[in-house]
């Protein structure tokens, strides 16, 4: 078997809730991902210190790219400063993999990446929407010890194959000319695409403001540039972490939405990738376990109570 390329996981997140989690999954993985990059549109101690103390109990080298919020979510804007901070630092191959920060990854996601991403530029899963009941069984200690599996209902296994069938027929539509400009669909909170994709498209479009509609651009451009796709949904398992939600708007009423309507916009963003909208200056750093080693007897940040951690666990946010 030839050797898998590096796959490099990139979390974008404003909040540190369930960011342990996150990182938990990534240190269970089969294949270690090449590098990890925590990137946040507001500087937050909460997070840093997340951060730093997952570092720390899970033996991860996490880099971590921040910067003041604007006043409005800047999505876009997140995801490209991770993969500017990324080429800085000499990453010139491989694949990027987005996960939300309210994400954990199944054990074998990197893997699954890396191989399903052989000979095409997208890998096109989904994730699993856990409920408030089974997020709230969830140990960070426990699973990180293999005391603990996330197992999901056969109704939510099912929702995925379903999905998986739509994604297979969008993606047959398009071969024949007949699919919309943006099927089968990408979700920003995962999938990975091709580093050489991504600079060929100037990354996200950074003039998208907020979120939601900025992944279906990208997807839109990546597929306009003769971009491949491999539809994904039931083969590599990510499990979304249950929290409150905002009230949905109507989706015609967003201005990414009015934006995405546009016919006039190019295959290679305007402000994206190598021409990035007016920011306040973006910090870079590298947070290096102190012990070397995860430490799986630790309860590290979980659920389990104040008496089982090195110090105080870090609230939730809301």
């Amino acid at each position: 078997m030839s050797a898998l390329p590096p796959v490099h996981v990139i979390i974008p997140t404003h909040l540190e809730r369930y960011l342990d989690f996150v990182l938990v999954g990534l240190a269970r993985q089969t294949v270690a991902p090449a590098s990890i990059t925590v990137t946040c549109d507001v500087v937050d101690e909460r997070i840093d210190e997340m951060i730093r103390r997952c570092a720390d109990w899970l033996g991860l080298t996490i880099h971590h790219v921040r910067r003041p919020h604007t006043g409005t979510e800047r999505l876009a804007q997140v995801r490209n400063n991770a993969v500017r901070a990324l080429l800085d630092a000499g990453v010139c191959e491989g694949r990027l993999l987005f996960l939300d920060g309210d994400t954990m990854p199944s054990d074998h996601c990197i893997e699954q990446h890396a191989i399903l991403g052989g000979g095409v530029d997208l890998v096109l899963p989904h994730r699993v929407y856990l409920s408030q009941e089974q997020t709230l069984r969830l140990d960070a200690g426990s699973l990180l010890r293999g005391e603990m599996n996330i197992e999901p209902s056969a109704a939510q296994l099912a929702q995925l194959s379903r999905l998986h069938r739509r994604y297979v027929l969008h993606q047959r539509l398009r071969r024949l000319g007949l699919a919309k400009s943006h099927k089968p669909k990408m979700l920003g909170g995962h999938h990975s695409v091709s580093l050489e994709k991504y600079r060929q498209v100037n990354g996200h479009d950074e003039e998208y403001h907020t979120w939601g509609t900025e992944d279906d651009d990208f997807c839109r451009r990546v597929y306009r540039a003769g971009g491949t796709a491999r539809v994904a949904v039931r083969d590599i398992l990510v499990f979304h972490l249950h929290h409150p939600t905002r009230a949905p708007r109507d989706w015609f009423d967003r201005p990414n939405a009015r934006r995405f309507l546009r016919r006039d916009l190019p295959v290679r963003c305007s402000r994206g990738l190598d021409s990035p909208l007016e920011q306040a200056r973006v910090e870079v750093s590298v947070i290096h376990p102190a012990g070397g080693a995860a430490n799986p007897d630790s309860d590290g940040l979980g659920v389990a109570g104040a008496a089982d951690y090195p110090c105080a666990p870090l609230p939730r946010g809301e």
